[in-house]
Parts: C-alpha cells; sequence; structure tokens
C-alpha cells in the first residue's frame, strides 16, 4: 500500500467525519433516523404467566420485561381502537366489556429465553386512557410493556409462581370486584355456590403444629455492627445480563456526553463530547495501533496525544487498559490494515508502536460509527450526560431512560452486560412506584421507601460476580428507572432518607409480600432459617385486597401435568391432600399419592408446583366433576410486611414507623 494513496484516503474519511460533527453542531442527528420496519431488539419466550383478573393473557419477554399484544386487549375489558389518520391507538377501559380472556401459551415449564420474532420499529403511537405508552412491533402487531397498565389497575407479581397479574380497577373503586351487585343477583350467586359445593368434600383434615420456641438464627445472638455508613453513596443495576445479554446498545442524550471512571464513589470526568446526542456501546473486532508503552495518568496521556495528532492523521482512541492509559489508532478491520499503518509510523521515525488484536476483554464507545474510547472490562468507562452533575445526569440506555451513568462489561459469551450506576436513594426512586401503586397513603409509601432500602442494602453482593449488585427485576426488586418515578414516591424517598430496618445492631432484611390475608408467617415456616424479628403477627388491616381470599380450579389431568412437569412422579394421581398446617394457617406439608407410590411437598413447594397465590389453602374435591379446588388466601410468600396491610394501617392514621414495628418484631428504625 502506497502512504500518499493512505493519507488521500485518511483526508477524505477525517473530511466526511468533521462534515458530520458539523452538521450535529447545526442541531441535527449524525446517526441516521430509524426507519418503520427497522430491527430494534428481540422477543424471546418468557416462563411468566401474565394475568388480567385471573384470565390469563399471552405474553413475552421484551428487554427483560413482560410485554403484551394490544390488540389482545379488547378480550380483558378494553376498548381498542385504530385511527389511521393520526397512526395512533386509543386503549380506554370498556367497564361493560366482560373479560373472556384468551388462550395464553405461555406455561410454568416454558423455556425461556428463545428466539420469538424480531422487535420492529414502528411509528404508531399508543394511549392508556389518554397518557402515551412505550408501544414496539412485532410480527406485524403492537405490543406494549405489561407494567404499562398500571394506571388502570393493580399489578400484582408472584416470584414463587412466576405470574405477573393485573386486577382492574372497576366503577366501585375497587380491584376486580364488578360494581353491580343487588339483592337478588346475590341471591342467585349464593345458590349457585351452595349446588358447586354440594359435591365437593375435604380431601383431609391436616394436623396444625403447635407454635414452639425455635432457637433463632444464631448470628442474631451477638450484637451487631450494622452503621450507616454502610450503605452505598452508589449502586450499581444490571439491565441486561445473562440470556438478555446484547451485543450492543445505544445511549442518546439531549445534553451530550460525558465520559469518566468512579474513584471513592466520585465520578472523574476523562473525556466531553457536548455535540453528540447518541453514542453506541459494543464488543470489540477491531484491531487497532497501540504504542507500546502505557501512561501513568491521563495528563500525561493527552500530552503524549497532542504530539501524535501532529504526524499522523489516523482516527485516535482513548484506551483504559490494565496496565494504564494508552492511545490507540485505528479501528482498522484487519491484521494487514494494521501492520501497514505500523510500517507507515516507523517510515515517520516512530517505531513505538505494536498490533492490538481483537479481544473478548474489550469493549469500545463510538460516535457516528467512530470509536473513540476503548476499554478492558476490568477497567471500565461510564457514560453520563454533559451539562450537570453525575447525580443529576439523565440518559436513555436502549429504549428506556434512566438516572446517573451506564457502563458495559463482555461477559462469558462475548456479549456486554449493561449496568446503570446511580446514587442509592434515586435507585429507589424507580424502585417505590414499581412495588406499590404511587396513590396509596403516604405513609405506606415512606413504609416501603423503607423496606426497599434495607432489602438493597442486604442484597448488595447477590450479583458481583456478574459487576453488579442487584438487577432491575423481581429477581432483586422491581426497577423501572426514570420513566417510573412519581412525585408522590419520590417524596416518600426523600422523607425516609438513609433509614433501614435494624435488629439487636444487624441490618434486617425486609421481606414483604402484597397480601398475608388476614395473619403473616413465621420465617422458618417458609423457609428454614428462624429469624427473630420475621415473626407471624395478625394483619386484619389487609382486608381491602383482592387476594384475601382466591379459588382456583385444577382438573385431575391438569394436576398429573403440572406434577409431571415438576419431575413429580408417582403414577397415576390418586388422591391429594394438606397433612400439616403451621400455627398460622399455610401449609408445611402437602401430600401427593398415586398409582406407583406418594410424594410429600414441604411447605412453597405445593404453592410452586400449583402456581397457587399463597401457601394458605385447603384442598376439596368435586367427585362429580373430577376437578380439585384450592381455596386460599392471600398472595406472596407472607413473611415480613403486608403491602396491602400497610396500606390499610396508613389509612387508619398509622405512621411508618408504627407500621414497620408491626410487621418486624422487636425492630428498630434507624
Amino acid at each position: 500500500m502506497k502512504k500518499n494513496k493512505i493519507i488521500t484516503f485518511k483526508k477524505a474519511l477525517l473530511t466526511c467525519f468533521f462534515l458530520m460533527l458539523l452538521i450535529t453542531s447545526l442541531g441535527m442527528k449524525v446517526h441516521a433516523q430509524l426507519q418503520v420496519g427497522d430491527k430494534t431488539g428481540e422477543v424471546l419466550s418468557t416462563d411468566i404467566i401474565a394475568s388480567i383478573n385471573n384470565k390469563h393473557i399471552p405474553s413475552f419477554n421484551y428487554n427483560g420485561y413482560t410485554a403484551v399484544i394490544v390488540e389482545d386487549l379488547r378480550s380483558y375489558g378494553f376498548d381498542v381502537r385504530w385511527i389511521p389518520a393520526e397512526r395512533i391507538l386509543r386503549v380506554e377501559r370498556d367497564f361493560q366489556d366482560d373479560i373472556v380472556g384468551k388462550k395464553a401459551s405461555t406455561d410454568s415449564s416454558a423455556t425461556p429465553g428463545i428466539k420469538l420474532y424480531d422487535v420492529l420499529y414502528t411509528d404508531i403511537q399508543t394511549y392508556i386512557n389518554g397518557e402515551k405508552v412505550e408501544s414496539y412491533n412485532i410480527d406485524g402487531q403492537t405490543v406494549i410493556y405489561f407494567n404499562a397498565l398500571s394506571e388502570v389497575g393493580n399489578i400484582e407479581w408472584n416470584q414463587d409462581a412466576r405470574m405477573a397479574s393485573l386486577y382492574l380497577e372497576e366503577t366501585d373503586g375497587k380491584f376486580g370486584k364488578s360494581a353491580e351487585n343487588n339483592e337478588e343477583t346475590g341471591k342467585e350467586e349464593i345458590a349457585q355456590v351452595n349446588s358447586e359445593h354440594s359435591t365437593r368434600t375435604p380431601t383431609n383434615t391436616p394436623v396444625t403444629r403447635q407454635q414452639t420456641r425455635v432457637d433463632p438464627d444464631a448470628r442474631f445472638l451477638q450484637q451487631g455492627n450494622f452503621h450507616p455508613s454502610m450503605i452505598p453513596a452508589n449502586i450499581k443495576i444490571g439491565l441486561y445480563f445473562g440470556e438478555t445479554a446484547v451485543s450492543s446498545i445505544d445511549i442518546e442524550s439531549d445534553s451530550g456526553f460525558r465520559m469518566g471512571t468512579f474513584e471513592n464513589e466520585d465520578f472523574m470526568d476523562v473525556l466531553t463530547l457536548d455535540e453528540a446526542k447518541n453514542i453506541t456501546i459494543s464488543h470489540n473486532s477491531y484491531y487497532y495501533v497501540g504504542l507500546k508503552s502505557s501512561f501513568s495518568s491521563l495528563n500525561q496521556m493527552n500530552e503524549e496525544m497532542k504530539r501524535v495528532r501532529k504526524y499522523t492523521e489516523e482516527n485516535l482512541v482513548y484506551a483504559r487498559m490494565i496496565d494504564g492509559w494508552n492511545i490507540y489508532l485505528g479501528p482498522f478491520h484487519s491484521k494487514a490494515d494494521s501492520k501497514d499503518a505500523v510500517e507507515d509510523l516507523v517510515q515517520m521515525g516512530e517505531e513505538d508502536w505494536r498490533i492490538i488484536e481483537p479481544s473478548n476483554r474489550y469493549v469500545n464507545i463510538s460516535a457516528s460509527n467512530q470509536p473513540f474510547i476503548i476499554y478492558d472490562k476490568n477497567e471500565p468507562i461510564y457514560v453520563v450526560s454533559a451539562g450537570q452533575d453525575y447525580t443529576n445526569s439523565i440518559i436513555k440506555i436502549g429504549s428506556k431512560k434512566y438516572r446517573g451513568a451506564v457502563t458495559a462489561l463482555r461477559d462469558n459469551n462475548n456479549r456486554l452486560t449493561i449496568i446503570n450506576v446511580l446514587p442509592m436513594e434515586k435507585y429507589l426512586y424507580g424502585v417505590v412506584p414499581r412495588e406499590v401503586p404511587h396513590s396509596w397513603p403516604e405513609e405506606a409509601l415512606k413504609a416501603q421507601a423503607v423496606a426497599a432500602r434495607g432489602f438493597a442494602v442486604a442484597s448488595l453482593n447477590k450479583y458481583e460476580n456478574l459487576g453488579f449488585h442487584l438487577c432491575s427485576t423481581v429477581n432483586s426488586q422491581v426497577y423501572g428507572g426514570y420513566e417510573a418515578e412519581q412525585q408522590r414516591t419520590n417524596h416518600a424517598v426523600d422523607a425516609t432518607r438513609g433509614q433501614v430496618i435494624t435488629y439487636n445492631g444487624h441490618l434486617a432484611i425486609p421481606y414483604y409480600h402484597s397480601t398475608s390475608g388476614g395473619h403473616t408467617e413465621d420465617s422458618e415456616n417458609i423457609w428454614t432459617n428462624a429469624v427473630p424479628y420475621v415473626r407471624g403477627v395478625t394483619d386484619q388491616y389487609s382486608s381491602s385486597s383482592p387476594h384475601t381470599n382466591w379459588e382456583k380450579t385444577v382438573s385431575t389431568k391438569e394436576a398429573q401435568d403440572l406434577l409431571r412437569n415438576h419431575d413429580i412422579r408417582v403414577g397415576e394421581l390418586e388422591n391429594m391432600y394438606v397433612s400439616e398446617i403451621s400455627s398460622n394457617g399455610r401449609v408445611l406439608s402437602f401430600m401427593v399419592e398415586g398409582s406407583l407410590g406418594h410424594r410429600e411437598l414441604i411447605k412453597q413447594e405445593s404453592r410452586n408446583v400449583f402456581g397457587l397465590r399463597s401457601s394458605w389453602f385447603q384442598l376439596e374435591y368435586d367427585t362429580k366433576n373430577d376437578i380439585y379446588y384450592f381455596e386460599g388466601k392471600g398472595f406472596g410468600h407472607g413473611i415480613g410486611m403486608s403491602q396491602y396491610g400497610a396500606k390499610g394501617m396508613a389509612e387508619a392514621g398509622y405512621r411508618y414507623e408504627d407500621i414497620l414495628k408491626h410487621y418486624f418484631t422487636g425492630v428498630s428504625i434507624q
């Protein structure tokens, strides 16, 4: 390759680059605008079962969240109107429509993470009760996130059963209940219920295990050493990882970007791009040419970069490696091209350059398809919006806005783990409204804020091996980012800033659930350890919950299929019954008997197998119809704070400290 040809080509590239920067400075986007039909992602299969008023709805996994098809909502009490002239879908609650549901293929035995469709860019806008929500196109159909329906009802999550349930607010202001009810209708319903129960009988009378003194977990016997300084200023949240990891992700900011590192929780600037509004983080597959020796400081490297600019027209890239800062030239698409570049440098008397080959450790940050930073996964660079302090940064990561910073790490499958780093308190801004409705009483929101903060601090090591603290899903706490924030829940976080629950000097893990059903449970009756501050207490204030009482029917055939899906093989099913319950009412032992033997399901196992809302239930069998009836109470594991109970206590005038001390025995708020 001749040197003069290289220089001419480089000048042409440089001219194009500066023209693009000029366009950007005039307010035009450098990146090509997305066109309708452009691929923006993939929809994956999910084992999460979504339902609306107990009717299953087909669902998918997109960006780690449950998504549903807008048109399907017609079968669930919604009016869906298409306005072609405006390219708008308007979705309104229709209180006259019956909820009939559709057949959903999703089930708890499904294999999650299998690609189903491409997600395509769409110019169709979707509004729910007048509020615009994010929407996407899959296979010619418009889909929205299931969480977008939270404004028309209450969404509950059952982590053990992998169920997301929406309970619609009806005309009487209650969830999942009809507003129309008169005396005659009531009589008819009672008669119908009596008729249905005539052939139903309990399968067994369970033994109640009397509450006895249980030695608490040994770690609580001595004074703990919790101090508020143990709450980190910043927290790292995994947004995309494992099955949802990506090969690249787009970042947007109206004010441009600042790139930097964190030192002792403080953000330290490296480089600012005021003009760029869009950048891309991707895994590295390029060759570069780098200096043979690194720099111990960024200032030293910047001085050398000024000198290098005088004798080369190659693109200069900031490189942050394990051994320090470096200057890379490139990128090059082949080893031969990078070798030619080294030879050109040698001819100019610059011999301290070497070829840098692609590595599964490196990550690129690019603007206008031109890399300007490359870093090793063990020395990450973080991106925030320009023009304000890191703590006030708001950036768009993929399709959603988040506070704070973003970085990416290479995983073992050569994909990128995307991490949002932000102040702990502002992380809670995006958690509390995802856990409870923002319209709930202020003291209930404060109780949830304290519980969510304590849960986050107690769980910081959960994903340490993946490079972050918590994930954004129900496997940690549901975190919706900046777009989930509400003024009332933000205020609840601010009003309880830094507060957590402690027991005997130990940080308490504030477990919580939706609805107790009237009484919470002792920790050892759900899990294993006897936690002294997680004792069963009376919970009369949760009665307003739609889950206080529930019923689920399962035919013998369905029961056999569910058992088989969970590798419980007893042959032809002959009987099922509750054999032992706790003094608080929840199932401790559930027996399954079949032609090939029997199997005992302990504690939460029966709930998980049959997809029940809680483990507080009794079982009846209808001999005429060959159906088992699970009649239960509550929603969730039942230990710690009942969220609906907290709501009821707040409505009764209790303060958040009183609420927390009711549900957690012998604790302090500090």
